[in-house]
């Protein structure tokens, strides 16, 4: 019986583990979406600088136009971030993998533990009988 009820409890913990996991990174996933909407707006706004500089009768130079380098280290940015969000999500996945290890070593190491309990007890029963 007790078996039967562990194999639940495991199956639970299980569900609550992936629920958990699953949770963050959906969570990080929506922040990737906003920032690479970010880095996308930033890219058609320096594309429409860039062919304003070009075209137009101001011919500055790219590299010297405050607005593009502002929207060029913007875009960095949001891509640093990007990269940072994309290291989170596996860094939850690796942090809920280990603790599922780490439980389930706990519960191994448990279950031995009331194993030689129960064998013990059966031989001071015997003993006393």
């Amino acid at each position: 019986m007790a078996s039967l009820l562990d194999s639940i409890r495991d199956g639970l913990e299980l569900v609550v583990d992936k629920t958990e996991e699953y949770s963050k990174i959906g969570k990080l996933k929506v922040d990737i979406i906003s920032i690479k909407r970010k880095i996308e707006k930033q890219f058609t706004e320096l594309g429409g600088r860039t062919f304003d500089l070009l075209t137009g009768d101001d011919a500055k130079s790219l590299q010297k136009d405050d607005k593009v380098a502002t929207l060029i280290r913007d875009i960095q940015a949001f891509e640093q971030e990007l990269k940072e969000k994309e290291a989170d999500i596996e860094r939850v996945k690796q942090d809920k993998g280990k603790e599922r290890l780490d439980r389930q070593e706990a519960r191994k190491q448990q279950s031995e533990v009331n194993d030689m309990t129960k064998d013990k007890d059966m031989q001071d029963d015997k003993k006393n009988s």
